[in-house]
């Protein structure tokens, strides 16, 4: 009995095997039979889980800097060749191919049809699929270094699951392996801490409780709020990018189908649910709809389904009556991007450009952290903004930057030098007037290194806003310049200082966590942070008529 059953466990693994090196290319994008017997059989795909990162991580959000985009060639690309010829004009086009002759013949195919090739590379990998939304690497940035953070491809494709160590190794940069079985497709976050998918990731990961997949979430990517959400497309895929995308910290596109359609308070539970959350920037999110045909009507409308891609945002066309109506909701909501209609009858509902291309983040990036002013504000007589402002590559900040562009109501912008407080914090002031007031900014930054970024990242187009009304400063509205904190850097306490003799303080983490909460009744307390660990804290001043932040870094 027991060389019986042996017998038939080695005549499974080579159907098994027989059958994978036997598979046409390329594969769909959903998962097939036999592929579903493969993950039955684990050891079929290993993972290697390392340690997580240890320091300050930051998960990279796709409208950051892109170096390049990766696409996969099996005998097709996936996408127009219109779209890799326009992609390739102002970045470079990553594909992956079998071999030196694939890649010849790639390249013949780009050069008669307008792609710059100065602006493509190949690796070999022979890939198993072009959906290489789903199987690229994640990036992050630790300490301000680019890495990579590899996860356990929920398709037993291997070729495709090694993609991100391919990656990794061309960039030089390191890569961590988190065994949490997850895919592209089903995944977008913001940069600042936070994330979403649909409860799949839920659904392929049941050796771990939900508060254990959020741990891992934090540890190797630094998400500190994991929306994990039911699916209303109610489809085989479970992919958030078929009926969801993060424009912006602020701003969240989701599909929106007729009240004729059965899914309809499906969809509108999940837009409800985003506009309830706070956003990292803390306050709502801008819930923006885009308008799909009823499920009956077989209408294709795959427009969350788009990839930015630097300045460029690329919408996914079918031909649809409602393809003019996509674009311009993108145009409304991203002010200042060029807007890209991509048509294709290849693009279904649970499947188009987005899923067929990844960015490379750029490992050089300038990057820009800023907490905007905004909504309602008590007067004050300055305003301060502050951001950290970061070369990744190392480059130095240029002469005169970064720059802080502000506009109060309808008069002139004025442009005023950031000035460095300490480490890489910068700040500026923007005066209090009298009467009501509208404002209006954006920082500008540039290094030595060419690289040129704005916060929020269109810049001008689409600026932060917040609103006041002048009058004279008194015990219920503090001149900001006065909330002092020192020393800074701190050791075992610190020191603030204000006008006023009440309020109310608290720290916050680099991850958003907030670790001491304290009372103030005089006009200077010390506060005691000796059981804080080194690092950099936010420290927020409130009462009832404001709130101010300021940077500490405790040693």
């Amino acid at each position: 009995m027991i060389y019986k059953n042996y017998i038939t466990i080695l005549i499974t693994i080579f159907t098994i095997s027989f059958s994978f090196s036997q598979r046409e290319k390329p594969l769909t994008h959903h998962i097939s039979s036999w592929e579903k017997e493969l993950m039955q059989h684990r050891d079929t795909q290993s993972f290697t889980e390392t340690s997580p990162p240890t320091g300050d991580v930051r998960n990279i959000a796709e409208w950051e800097p892109m170096q390049s985009v990766i696409i996969a060639y099996t005998g097709e690309f996936g996408i127009p060749l219109s779209l890799i010829a326009e992609m390739s004009q102002d970045c470079n086009v990553t594909t992956i191919v079998a071999n030196s002759s694939e890649q010849n013949t790639v390249n013949n195919i780009y050069s008669s049809n307008g792609v710059n090739l100065a602006n493509c590379s190949y690796k070999y990998q022979d890939p198993d699929s072009y959906w290489s939304r789903d199987y690229s690497p994640w990036f992050i940035a630790v300490d301000n270094q680019l890495a990579i953070v590899n996860f356990p491809y929920n398709r037993p494709r291997p070729n495709d699951n090694d993609v991100p160590i391919l990656i990794a190794n061309e960039l030089g940069i390191d890569i961590y392996g988190m065994n949490i079985s997850h895919t592209g497709g089903n995944y977008m976050c913001d940069g600042y801490g936070i994330a979403a998918s649909t409860d799949l990731v839920w659904e392929e990961n049941t050796s771990m409780t939900h508060a254990q997949i959020n741990t891992k979430m934090q540890d190797y990517l630094g998400i500190t709020t994991y929306h994990v959400t039911a699916d209303p497309l109610d489809d085989y895929i479970k992919h958030v990018d078929c009926w969801g995308k993060f424009l912006d910290v602020d701003k969240v596109l989701i599909t929106q189908v007729p009240t004729s359609d059965y899914r309809y308070n499906d969809y509108e539970s999940v837009a409800n649910y985003f506009a309830s959350q706070n956003c990292s920037w803390g306050y709502p999110y801008e819930v923006i709809r885009v308008q799909a045909a009823d499920y009956n009507d077989y209408d294709v409308n795959p427009y969350t389904n788009s990839l930015i891609l630097n300045n460029k945002v690329f919408v996914p066309q079918t031909g649809s009556s409602l393809d003019d109506d996509a674009i311009a909701v993108y145009e409304a909501a991203m002010p200042g991007y060029e807007i890209h209609g991509v048509y294709s009858d290849s693009w279904i509902n649970s499947d188009a450009l987005h899923c067929r291309t990844h960015g490379i983040a750029d490992k050089e990036m300038l990057f820009i952290k800023h907490y905007p002013l905004h909504g309602d504000l008590s007067y004050q007589t300055n305003y301060t903004i502050e951001a950290d402002v970061v070369s990744y590559g190392g480059s130095t900040i240029s002469t005169n930057f970064p720059k802080l562009h502000y506009q109060q109501n309808t008069d002139a912008w004025q442009v005023v030098t950031m000035q460095n407080s300490v480490g890489d914090t910068y700040s500026a002031d923007i005066p209090g007037l009298s009467g009501s007031n509208t404002v209006k900014y954006y920082i500008e930054a540039q290094n030595n290194n060419n690289k040129h970024e704005t916060h929020p990242s269109i810049g001008s187009s689409d600026p932060h806003v917040f609103n006041y009304s002048g009058g004279t400063a008194n015990i219920n509205s503090i001149n900001i310049s006065s909330f002092k904190i020192y020393p800074n850097p701190a050791n075992d306490n610190f020191k603030i200082e204000t006008n006023i003799s009440n309020g109310n303080i608290s720290i916050y983490n680099n991850l958003g966590q907030k670790v001491l909460n304290k009372s103030i009744n005089s006009l200077i307390t010390k506060v005691n942070t000796n059981r804080l660990k080194s690092g950099i804290y936010y420290v927020i001043f409130s009462n009832k008529k404001f709130n101010s932040t300021k940077k500490l870094i405790i040693k």
